[in-house]
């Protein structure tokens, strides 16, 4: 209240324009990241997961109360043994703990569910889900929100819960596993909506296999295959429509990205980019570039490539506060830094971070691209004008000489007020994006580029930024940032490539053509 009080003072003195930078909000130290990584919260989840388990062990069951307790007991021990070293990502964060336990649940519930209330369901006689109940679904979701191996595992909680507290046949234990394991495995590589369509017919089709084999071997009857094949293939498609429907709220509810997300955001029609295309060209093509160097660098170690190829057409949105004032934009004879200090330049190149951040939230963009543009440059030296102030500096030190003025009289130039704000990049996709944005504007200022002086710019600015101590929390290795180094020569030698020179045409050929 006070600083707004005083905000207004000062725009009615004229000495603020009103207007307040958007701050990239951080968990640090608030009531959300200390439930985040909370171990007591995470004890909570974990107790009132056992407790929910166990009455659903309960519901319609024959078991006896102390086997449900033991089963639940032994389950709550296998998850917490197993999650941690095959999960870690979900161990230390407690809202993806959380999705896990969550989706287990849920889905066991369901099938509990559709499995005691199946004799009221008949088809031409026949209860369809005596034998198939929808295994798949939060394998999938769990794929897709966290990672493959997470929802293998999640189909394996699911098909051992559902042996101990629904149907202990072995039949049933058979028909929740090869739905569950196949719903994993073909969305390993999910990049649109309809591949996750087509991830649930290929499930449906596990699932059918499965109804023929284990209907046969039950009852040998024609219209009885055909109902639990159709029901199989049924649930298979149904259960990809309903995942693909409800995939967007589970992304908000829980902070992910999945990668149909970042396919989405791969438009290049987004308000900011069309933007940059008419006030800012040379920004836009330049980021089309590292974009291309991003995400092969990316693909090299594994990394997310999409995510690469998205925050690199985003890094610099920054620049169109002042586009004028970066060398790719200006098209004029006159450089705009001309009349201005070295000290004033850096503080205009310098902002484009700032405001890129202030955009990005302005338009709403995930945080990992807010991440990346806050993190491309670290707190890295704006060197050239630097050196300038060095320069200007010694000059004004050598004129004082002669006119018997005190070195003292010449400030000392700060080499703090010539670095980015940071932080250094903090995951790998970070880093690539900033070292393919140093190296594309590097490669701009060689002249007839041969493969040679391709691969030292390259291992050059790689080197310095390792010597500075920019990746040193990105969590790079050493043999991923040599593979990242060589597919950035192979890729910038293919976009620098020399075209072949074509003989011109002569008088008398332009005559016989």
């Amino acid at each position: 209240m006070m600083g707004w009080l005083k905000r207004w003072a000062l725009v009615r003195e004229g000495l603020s324009s009103g207007k307040v930078r958007r701050k990239l909000a951080t968990d640090e130290g608030t009531l959300s990241a200390w439930m985040e990584e909370s171990v007591p919260v995470r004890v909570i989840l974990l107790v009132l997961s056992a407790l929910a388990l166990a009455r659903l062990g309960l519901w319609g069951s024959g078991v006896a109360a102390e086997q449900v307790l033991v089963f639940t007991a032994l389950f709550m021990l296998v998850f917490c043994s197993v999650v941690p070293f095959r999960v870690p990502e979900a161990w230390r964060s407690n809202h993806l703990l959380l999705l896990l336990l969550a989706s287990v649940l849920v889905n066991l519930t369901a099938n509990k569910f559709l499995y005691l209330y199946s004799d009221v369901i008949h088809i031409y006689d026949v209860a369809p889900a005596q034998l198939i109940v929808p295994a798949a679904f939060a394998p999938m979701l769990v794929s897709i929100l966290i990672a493959p191996h997470a929802g293998l595992i999640v189909g394996l909680f699911l098909g051992l819960l559902g042996n101990l507290f629904i149907d202990s046949s072995p039949e049933f234990l058979l028909a929740n596993l090869l739905p569950a394991f196949a719903a994993s495995y073909f969305t390993r590589r999910i990049r649109r909506r309809s591949d996750l369509l087509m991830a649930g017919v290929a499930v449906g089709v596990v699932g059918l296999l499965c109804a023929l084999l284990l209907g046969s071997l039950k009852r040998f009857e024609l219209v009885f295959l055909l109902v639990q094949s159709s029901w199989a293939v049924l649930l298979g498609v149904g259960t990809a429509l309903v995942v693909s429907a409800i995939l967007p709220v589970f992304e908000w509810l829980f902070d992910r990205i999945t990668e149909i997300s970042w396919v989405e955001l791969t438009d290049l029609n987004h308000p900011i980019l069309r933007r940059m295309m008419i006030e800012a060209p040379g920004t836009y093509q330049h980021s089309l570039m590292v974009a291309t160097l991003a995400e092969a660098a990316a693909e090299s170690i594994g990394a997310n490539t999409t995510q690469c190829r998205v925050s690199s057409y985003f890094h610099d949105i920054g620049k169109l506060t002042k586009p004028n004032y970066f060398v790719e934009n200006n098209s004029n004879e006159v450089n705009p830094h001309d009349g201005l200090s070295p000290s004033m330049s850096a503080l205009i190149i310098i902002a484009h971070v700032k405001d890129g951040v202030d955009l990005a939230l302005k338009y709403r963009l995930r945080k990992p691209i807010v991440d990346v543009i806050q993190q491309h440059h670290g707190d890295s030296l704006v060197y050239y004008f630097y050196k300038r102030a060095l320069q200007e500096a010694a000059d004004a030190r050598a004129g004082g000489k002669i006119l018997g003025l005190r070195e003292d009289d010449v400030p000392d130039v700060e080499e703090e007020s010539f670095r980015y704000p940071g932080p250094k990049p903090q995951f790998k996709e970070a880093a690539i994006v900033s070292l393919a944005d140093s190296i594309e504007s590097a490669s701009r200022s060689l002249k007839n580029p041969t493969a040679q002086k391709v691969e030292n710019l390259v291992r050059e600015i790689v080197r310095e930024r390792v010597e500075d101590g920019q990746l040193n929390e990105s969590h790079l290795t050493f043999n991923e940032l040599a593979a990242i180094t060589d597919r950035f020569s192979f890729t910038l030698k293919n976009m620098l490539h020399a075209r072949v020179e074509y003989p011109k045409k002569t008088g008398n050929d332009r005559e016989k053509s």
